[in-house]
């Protein structure tokens, strides 16, 4: 019995040294064949797998059989564990995408006793197409290079807003689908103000500053306008990154040369959104071209007729606002291998760790960026800061938390934990800092009624508010 045991562990050993060099030859060919921008990423696992071969094959021809077996109980063992921590994670991201952002937040309506629209952005949209109403679902720009890379290619022209001049189903957190005129540029503004000869400030940003989820008198630039009495020109977009707000800076701001620029960070997404940004050349230019321009502001119809295209072709067969569920009924079989192959790959678990370390060590490609991501950042506001300077104009960069700080999360996200980092560099430079963090979210005693339905999201109308009045009383110090 004893002898057959230690035949046995042999055998699991061999296994195991010619897994190694297998996932090495994987590595290998992943890294001759994959694009420059991630040669690095497929590098590091090629080097560990190597390293891992022979440290296992050191252990081979100088040990004896005694420590072989111990060295296969550690290595199943946490092959075991590994596995186990995997399948948790993935029924947990299970559990709660089958539960839907939609249904969670209806439930949590229900408990404070308000009622819910649970209708999906897409089924708002049908019911007003079949009224006759002019409408469009709105689509986050970025969206373009992520989710429907099918519909553009990279010479084609990128917008950075949606469809002008049409009434636009936005997002609902509290309850009430919002739903907006779009100004003569697919922006969310007073058509107006395209009109006058100057304006006081321009607001910079993605969702946030977009007025995510709440009415127009209850958006954050029209609480300015309301505080301060001065004009604002809302070029804030859902989906925008640090890159983009560069491009809507030049290819709008530039236009009007107001002489305050309010520039929003955001911890939530803005590093990530950086990475997608940056992998685009067309983006990448605003950067690397100071003169660089689509001239976005020339072909508004070009823009309007493509977003209509595509918002044809999405929309075109779907009967509900969940394409997930009807994908999943027809493909059980292959998603069932796809699900095997995430897990034996530990795919969630490598997901998991990328969340708390830099992007260019990423364990998943959809998360890595050869990037110095914050160092790119800063060279992103050095170019806004001389574009505006062009001008007379002065950036006010704003420090936005995300939500989750205040929603008892024992751990946080790399980009959260650079919140020193991020001010040191922002207070170097010649810009006015904003600190929303610091003297807005952490002086205010309930946190989470800033919040629609007291859970993680946009901010409610209060939240806005207090936003507004703050920023809007550094605006007039100065």
């Amino acid at each position: 019995m004893k002898k057959y045991f230690f035949n046995s562990s042999d055998y699991i050993y061999n296994t195991i040294i010619l897994l190694s060099l297998f996932l090495s030859c994987v590595s290998l060919f992943a890294y001759i064949t994959s694009s420059e921008y991630l040669k690095f990423f497929y590098l590091n696992y090629l080097f560990f797998f190597i390293l891992t071969f022979l440290i296992l094959l050191f252990f081979r021809f100088f040990s004896n059989k005694t420590l072989i077996t111990y060295i296969n109980i550690f290595l199943l063992s946490i092959g075991c564990a590994l596995i186990i921590l995997e399948i948790a994670l993935k029924l947990n991201l299970r559990k709660n995408s089958m539960v839907g952002e939609m249904e969670n937040r209806a439930y949590h309506a229900k408990k404070l006793g308000l009622e819910f629209d649970k209708r999906t952005k897409f089924q708002v949209y049908k019911a007003m197409l079949e009224n006759n109403i002019k409408v469009t679902p709105s689509i986050p720009p970025n969206d373009f290079f992520i989710n429907y890379k099918l519909y553009k290619s990279k010479e084609d022209i990128y917008s950075l807003s949606g469809i002008s001049n049409s009434k636009t189903v936005f997002c609902n957190e509290g309850g009430k689908r919002v739903i907006y005129d779009s100004d003569r540029y697919g922006f969310r503004n007073r058509e107006d103000f395209w009109e006058k000869k100057e304006i006081d400030f321009i607001l910079l940003g993605d969702s946030l500053a977009q007025g995510a989820c709440v009415e127009d008198k209850d958006t954050i630039h029209e609480r300015i306008m309301f505080y301060t009495n001065k004009s604002l020109l809302n070029l804030g977009y859902q989906g925008h990154g640090p890159l983009m707000q560069l491009a809507a800076l030049k290819e709008y701001g530039s236009t009007m040369k107001p002489k305050k620029i309010i520039w929003f960070y955001s911890e939530t997404n803005d590093i990530d959104n950086l990475v997608y940004e940056y992998q685009w050349e067309v983006f990448k230019k605003y950067l690397t071209k100071p003169n660089y321009s689509q001239n976005l502001i020339l072909k508004q119809n070009q823009i309007d007729e493509e977003h209509r295209l595509i918002v044809k072709s999405i929309y075109a067969n779907r009967e509900t606002g969940d394409l997930e569920i009807k994908i999943r009924k027809k493909y059980t079989i292959k998603l069932l291998w796809f699900d095997l192959k995430q897990t034996v790959k530990l795919y969630n678990l490598r997901l998991f760790v990328s969340y708390f370390i830099p992007r260019k060590y990423s364990l998943v490609n959809s998360y890595y960026s050869p990037l110095e991501t914050f160092e790119t950042y800063e060279k992103i506001l050095d170019e806004a800061i001389k574009t505006a300077e062009n001008w007379g104009g002065q950036i006010y960069f704003v420090y936005y938390p995300q939500a989750g700080r205040y929603f008892d999360k024992i751990i946080h996200s790399y980009p959260l934990r650079k919140y020193e980092y991020m001010k040191n560099i922002i207070l170097n430079k010649q810009v006015n800092f904003i600190d929303l963090k610091k003297e807005v979210f952490e002086k205010y005693d309930d946190n989470k009624s800033l919040y629609p339905l007291n859970i993680s999201g946009h901010p409610n109308e209060k939240g806005y508010d207090l936003v507004a009045k703050y920023i809007s009383k550094i605006l007039m110090e100065k």
